[in-house]
């Protein structure tokens, strides 16, 4: 047959769609391809029109289901047609798909067929694995941290040192040397005692500070302690605190007798502490709920009650005590009285959670620690 001497067959129902992946195969398991030519084109013409890049063809396909006999026939007529232009197109060496350089300055924006679509996907796979290879994505992580501290030292006074660092030091050689003897020393061997506060650190004790293990009250203790210590050495870096030691809270709430002010009357005197509860930020009330540990935030500054745990658990009867015992606490030392009443509750979720049933008194004084600090941007995730 002659080039130009045939007709292609009328589709009766054309439905021109972009396909952008790859489309449903037909009832006889392939795609129908079909190229509009002109009725008396020449044989030269029609040659050169075979040159065209395959990319720019437009892809049509049936989309009903039912096949009568017409369409049968017309399908072996275009079956007929595809042959010949195959011929064509092998003598005129016609560029085909798999001679397009997708890697080339000029990319490809016509995916109008499946094999384009798979070679263009190819090619975004290939130029984000160099990117990778070539540490963009670390590039990319520095200049972020680059604009954050930038930013940081805008809002930061030059006589001011940032603390966000120092949360998560990682530990010397010295110090983790230090904890191994800690680890491995006699159980009874008294290894620190603290003279203010009177707490004794056995090795026994310390261990609780091994993997796997649940803190104990001496631990926990003594780290509340610590961390006033640190707010005195340096009042301008950190809020004004209190902390309660874990008994606090089972000698205000007594299991059988319930609420029991009297029972921690004298634990904030001026001649003990040198201020009064009111004068503070914040009062944090570490919570030891029979194998779980939790925290209670009198917010003083913010003028709201905070439940944290790293369960994320609610319990409105705690901050109800809380509330309960800071209007006490003002009336009897202060003289004054506070209306609470206003006072949000607030059960905080924007914390980190443990995923474990060991960690609960770990996350709890890192609680506490970043929350004396005033910085809850490192602290949520």
């Amino acid at each position: 047959m002659a080039p130009g001497n045939y007709r292609y067959p009328q589709v009766k129902t054309p439905l021109r769609r972009q396909v952008h992946a790859p489309s449903p195969v037909s009832k006889f398991g392939l795609f129908t391809w079909r190229r509009e030519v002109e009725r008396n084109h020449s044989t030269r013409n029609y040659n050169k029109s075979l040159k065209r890049n395959a990319l720019d063809l437009p892809l049509r396909y049936r989309t009903n289901r039912e096949v009568d006999d017409d369409d049968v026939e017309d399908m072996g007529m275009v079956e007929n047609v595809a042959m010949d232009v195959d011929k064509a197109e092998e003598n005129e060496k016609e560029v085909s798909l798999d001679d397009v350089n997708l890697e080339s300055s000029f990319p490809v924006t016509d995916v109008s067929s499946f094999e384009a679509y798979r070679k263009v996907l190819k090619s975004a796979e290939n130029r984000t694995f160099k990117l990778k290879d070539r540490g963009f994505g670390n590039v990319l992580k520095e200049r972020c941290r680059g604009l954050i501290r930038s930013l940081r030292s805008f809002f930061i006074q030059d006589d001011e040192e940032p603390v966000e660092d120092e949360p998560f030091r990682p530990l010397s050689k010295e110090d983790e040397t230090a904890v191994k003897q800690a680890f491995s020393a006699n159980v009874q061997n008294i290894l620190v005692t603290h003279e203010n506060s009177n707490i004794d650190i056995t090795g026994e004790t310390l261990r609780c500070l091994k993997p796997g293990q649940w803190l104990n009250d001496e631990v926990v203790n003594l780290y509340l302690v610590l961390l006033k210590e640190r707010e005195a050495r340096d009042p301008n870096k950190f809020l004004k605190c209190h902390f309660f030691n874990t008994f606090f809270f089972t000698k205000l709430v007594h299991s059988g007798t319930g609420y029991n002010y009297g029972a921690v009357r004298r634990w904030t005197s001026m001649k003990k502490l040198g201020y009064h509860l009111i004068d503070c930020d914040k009062i944090f009330i570490p919570i030891h709920m029979n194998i779980h540990w939790t925290l209670a935030v009198i917010n003083i500054k913010d003028r709201k009650f905070q439940y944290l745990d790293s369960f994320k658990g609610r319990e409105p009867r705690i901050l109800d005590a809380m509330a309960r015992y800071f209007a006490d606490e003002v009336r009897d030392k202060s003289e004054v009285e506070v209306d609470v009443s206003h006072w949000k509750q607030e059960f905080v979720q924007d914390l980190p959670e443990q995923s474990n049933g060991f960690d609960c008194g770990m996350f709890m004084i890192k609680y506490i620690d970043f929350y004396s600090r005033g910085t809850y941007a490192i602290l949520s995730g």
